[in-house]
């Protein structure tokens, strides 16, 4: 990992680690909503569901309901009273009668209080005892409904072919009264289960045909009335009718009419809807449990297609923010990659002995400060070192040769103080250079700890020098610098030092000057420099130069900490416009002389 990190570029990197960064907050918004959506997407298949059953609960009871007050009305009505006890054949009217209005009811019969049927519809079982049967039993002690059941006696005489299906009834009986209020007997109707079936597909079809439901009707003991038998849906349902819904199945939801739940697993798994009937009115319900179900694959399908379009959508972001991050990249790179080039060509020859300041960000900045640092003291000591070096076997050169002819020559020994004074100026403009400046900085900062007396450091550079090179050549440059260099003494004090820092660069140490003295002295130098033409190949050049201002302060290590803010404001001058004289402490809060 290691290895692979040091292969890429910080840009590569920086784009990399955001491209996964967007590919990450994509998969968990994704997956964030997808579980949303499931949620919302159950909730809604389980309202769904609930509403289809509750409606299919509601319209069984009112159906049954409806049957349950025609048969307590006909043994209420005072007028039929009196035929109860008299021709068959006037019952059996009033009865056809009542199976006209309303087909379901399969067959309706008269019996008399020891269970013979007295009268039926179409004649059938007339003379049959049906003592036995329950509808009998509990229509003599009051109106009563009694479950579903296959059909028995009339079966048989009710199939109009071997291939039809076995009738199965609901059975309503209500005892009847003779006109002196003596019980007559019990009127029963037997109402083909088939119109339940009916009322399923009328149901079906008013609902919205997304979640493809099915309807079941279960019986109180879980017998299956409609739809096929389930022996695990009705295992279940038993286990919740007697531990409760929340011990029994697979996470049941509990809902106003009723709960909802998972039947099964995998592909077959059934989002499952259960609401009992409730009777209605007079009508007092049989316990059925209406069943809605629907695949649960059916149920999720809207949740799962929001899920891979907003995955899809995540990618999409993930890549666009990579390109961008990449794009960002390069550009915040850019001005450590100049300031690296930079950097590379310091020592290879030509020109190259500094580093340009460079912007991009603080960091930036500073990283180029702390390089002109360093190479400013490294300059120093290698200075120090190689004119050291060469003073001194030039010296020995010279006291040799003045040993030799010392009689002769005597005089010439002041030619040591001489040297001295060469190895300390600049060859150029007749300056001091950096290794006869630096003692008198470092001198300077002395004094200070010794007497408190202070002192200015102006840094000055010469603005667009590199133009006056490409466009003049270099012996117009030269004429430049010397140019310079007689000008800022001439605004100095006698007692003050001014050297040159190597290229268009200048150094002046201002002593006993406090900041404000050393701004004015900058602000003249600079007006000085600016408003003096200078002749090159018999051109007029009109020179500007930016002075950076520094003095020094408590906390300063040494003499470099005062070159380093006297070169910062020397930055804020150039950053503003050139042309200007920047104090350092004014240049941090964004004013300057100009």
């Amino acid at each position: 990992m290691k290895h692979l990190r040091d292969r890429m570029s910080l840009r590569q990197q920086t784009a990399l680690l955001a491209g996964l960064l967007c590919v990450l907050t994509a998969a968990a918004v994704a997956l964030t909503a997808a579980m949303l959506a499931r949620r919302e997407a159950v909730r809604e298949a389980e309202a769904s569901l609930q509403s289809l059953a509750r409606t299919m609960a509601d319209r069984l009871d009112q159906h049954m309901f409806e049957r349950y007050r025609e048969m307590t009305n006909i043994a209420e009505l005072a007028p039929l009273r009196t035929i109860w006890r008299g021709d068959a054949a006037e019952v059996r009217s009033v009865l056809a009668q009542v199976q006209e209005s309303l087909p379901e009811y399969a067959w309706i019969g008269f019996a008399t209080p020891d269970g013979t049927v007295r009268a039926a519809t179409r004649g059938m079982l007339e003379g049959v005892s049906v003592a036995q049967r329950p509808w009998f039993i509990h229509g003599l002690r009051g109106t009563t409904v009694e479950d579903v059941h296959d059909a028995k006696l009339l079966d048989k005489l009710l199939r109009t072919s071997p291939d039809e299906a076995p009738f199965r009834f609901v059975d309503i009986a209500v005892p009847v009264f003779d006109a002196a209020g003596v019980p007559a007997g019990v009127v029963g109707a037997h109402l083909s289960w088939r119109w339940a079936d009916e009322v399923r597909e009328t149901v079906l079809a008013d609902h919205r045909a997304g979640l493809r439901p099915e309807l079941l009707v279960l019986s109180r003991d879980g017998e299956a009335l409609i739809g096929p038998a389930s022996t695990g849906l009705q295992m279940q349902l038993a286990a919740m009718q007697a531990a409760g819904p929340e011990t029994a199945g697979p996470a049941p939801a509990q809902h106003a009419d009723g709960v909802t739940f998972v039947d099964g697993s995998g592909r077959e798994a059934m989002l499952t809807a259960v609401v009992p009937t409730r009777g209605l009115g007079s009508y007092p319900g049989l316990g059925w449990q209406v069943i809605a179900r629907s695949p649960v694959d059916t149920a999720l399908a809207p949740a799962n297609r929001l899920f891979f379009a907003i995955l899809l959508a995540g990618a999409f972001a993930a890549v666009a923010a990579a390109l961008l991050a990449n794009i960002l990249a390069d550009r915040a790179m850019r001005p450590l990659e100049r300031l690296s080039r930079n950097i590379d060509l310091i020592g290879r020859g030509g020109e190259a002995s500094g580093v340009a300041w460079q912007r991009g960000s603080r960091d930036v900045l500073h990283i180029s400060s702390a390089i002109r640092s360093l190479l400013r003291r490294i300059g120093h000591a290698e200075d120090a070192e190689r004119q050291a070096r060469a003073a001194a076997a030039d010296a020995e050169e010279r006291v040799a040769e003045a040993t030799r002819r010392a009689a002769e020559h005597r005089a010439r020994l002041e030619d040591v103080s001489e040297l001295r004074r060469l190895a300390d100026t600049d060859p150029l403009s007749g300056l001091l250079n950096r290794r006869g400046f630096v003692p008198l900085g470092a001198a300077a900062m002395e004094r200070y700890a010794a007497t408190g007396e202070g002192a200015g450091v102006l840094m000055i550079d010469i603005d667009h020098f590199k133009r006056v090179n490409d466009g003049h050549g270099h012996a117009a440059g030269d004429r430049v610098i010397r140019a310079v260099a007689a000008l800022i003494p001439s605004e100095v004090r006698e007692e003050d030092h001014v050297a040159r820092f190597g290229g268009e660069e200048f150094i002046v140490l201002l002593g006993g000057a406090d900041e404000g003295t050393a701004l004015v002295t900058a602000e003249r130098v600079r007006q000085r420099i600016a408003a003096t033409p200078i002749r090159v190949e018999g051109a007029l050049l009109e020179i500007t130069a930016s002075i950076g201002v520094a003095a020094i302060a408590p906390g300063d290590r040494d003499f470099e900490d005062v070159v380093q803010r006297a070169d910062g404001a020397l930055y804020a001058a150039k950053s503003r416009g050139r042309n200007a004289a920047v104090l350092y402490g004014a240049a941090r809060a964004g004013s300057a002389v100009a």
